[in-house]
């Protein structure tokens, strides 16, 4: 583009007018190869700022979950059982569902369902002679009376195969039993305590004594007093 314009001396020139450089074709050019080359280097970096975020993301994700799992294994602990206010632990156990039935005195109803014998971590009880028990037996009993008795398992006396003859402990044992009116059903465990049991199956069977008696006026009637004395095989 050109113009005319009055000189000094009074005459007139044309003179031609300079482009601005952003008019001119090559700055575009530059312009275009610049974009070219910047915009992918600006996109592929905020992909690798993406990425990079995912994988500490997923690295923390991880190290929370492995915590968890840690924490679940030290809270689990062994299986217990009360003993004479405290606890012990049980090392290895066996129930057994012998389904005994009695029903031989006085319309009394005994029914024993279940027998657990168990090894436990040595538990010393200072209050019977510094006793180290080792095992333990578990009798759970169903009894229904048919008049009003008075029925002690709790007070019994247990004698394994292997020779030991211990009482119950009563302390430890539920409390369901004594007097029982008639008509009413009453069960619970019966607890004894082994100073010897290396294996719980080394009980091949039990023999349970206990009394049982109920008041009566007649001095002839020799049914008053009852002693059980049964044996219950463990298989």
């Amino acid at each position: 583009m050109s113009k005319k314009i009055v000189g000094k001396d009074g005459k007139e020139y044309t003179v031609k007018e300079k482009k601005p450089f952003y008019k001119k074709w090559w700055f575009w050019l530059i312009v275009v190869i610049i974009l070219i080359g910047v915009v992918p280097a600006m996109v592929g970096g905020s992909d690798d700022d993406s990425s990079k975020s995912s994988d500490v993301k997923d690295a923390k994700t991880s190290n929370t979950t492995k915590d968890a799992d840690d924490s679940n294994s030290a809270k689990s602990k062994s299986k217990t059982i009360e003993l004479d206010n405290d606890e012990a632990t049980v090392l290895k156990e066996v129930s057994y569902n012998p389904n005994y039935n009695d029903d031989s005195w006085a319309g009394t109803k005994v029914n024993i369902d279940r027998v657990k014998v168990a090894t436990i971590k040595p538990f010393k009880d200072e209050e019977e002679n510094n006793n180290v028990y080792k095992g333990i037996v578990i009798v759970h009993f169903n009894v229904s009376a048919s008049q009003d008795i008075d029925f002690y398992p709790t007070q019994g006396t247990l004698v394994t195969n292997d020779g030991q003859q211990v009482d119950a402990n009563s302390y430890s044992s539920d409390n369901f039993d004594g007097q029982i009116a008639k008509n009413a059903k009453k069960s619970g465990n019966v607890m004894f305590t082994l100073t010897t049991l290396d294996n719980p199956k080394d009980l091949k069977n039990i023999r349970l004594k206990w009394d049982a008696d109920y008041d009566t006026d007649n001095m002839d009637d020799d049914n008053a007093y009852k002693t059980y004395d049964i044996t219950i095989n463990l298989d």
